[in-house]
């Protein structure tokens, strides 16, 4: 198999989510760029990356490509056991996502939120538990959480990071302002907006 560039990688994990969720049995890059808002060249090209000898002027087995996706990436869209995951900084950023449905129908689950505020999470009406970032290590530990969204303020995003790579954390999508320096061993995933839509704008 081709190397798989890492913007392929996740448009296919969201290929995947998709098909999962189609009842069709076969799906064209027509189809699927009317759900996804790719390019049919992009699908395609995405597509071939794994080998999959299906006729795409046929149309692709839905099944089958979502198979073939998984196995590619080494992803189980249907095991059971999902992935934790905490939500550190709940200024207004890390509230929304504290209260969106962004986990639901995924094998995420966002199980703790963490603010620097006392006060400020023992008046927030929140169906997920809310702690002080004083409990950050136990809590991690115990709720046995892997993945962290960080929406601290940028000054405090470096040393926040540092903490949640000491405690276990594998893997950190990063909200701020900050590029991140951490082992390497370590996914992190910088959301920036203002860079995303900066990309977006490229010629």
């Amino acid at each position: 198999m081709k190397k798989m560039p890492n913007p392929s990688k996740k448009r296919l994990v969201i290929l995947a989510r998709i098909l999962s969720q189609q009842g069709k049995k076969k799906v064209t890059s027509v189809d699927l760029s009317a759900l996804t808002g790719w390019s049919e060249a992009t699908i395609r090209r995405d597509i071939s990356i794994l080998e999959l000898h299906q006729g795409a002027s046929n149309g692709y087995d839905a099944g089958l490509l979502r198979e073939a996706i998984c196995a590619a990436l080494d992803i189980n869209l249907a095991d059971s056991e999902k992935h934790r995951c905490c939500i550190v900084g709940l200024g207004k950023l890390g509230e929304a996502l504290l209260e969106s449905s962004v986990f639901k129908g995924s094998d995420f689950e966002l199980v703790a939120g963490f603010d620097t505020n006392f006060n400020k999470i023992e008046i927030m009406k929140s169906e997920i538990p809310l702690f002080a970032t004083l409990d950050l290590e136990r809590k991690i530990r115990s709720l046995k959480i892997e993945y962290a969204i960080l929406a601290v303020p940028d000054e405090k995003a470096q040393f926040m990071a540092d903490r949640l790579v000491s405690y276990g954390i594998k893997g950190i999508v990063n909200y701020t302002n900050i590029v991140l320096s951490l082992p390497k061993e370590i996914r992190v995933e910088h959301v920036n907006t203002v860079a995303v839509l900066t990309t977006m704008a490229l010629k």
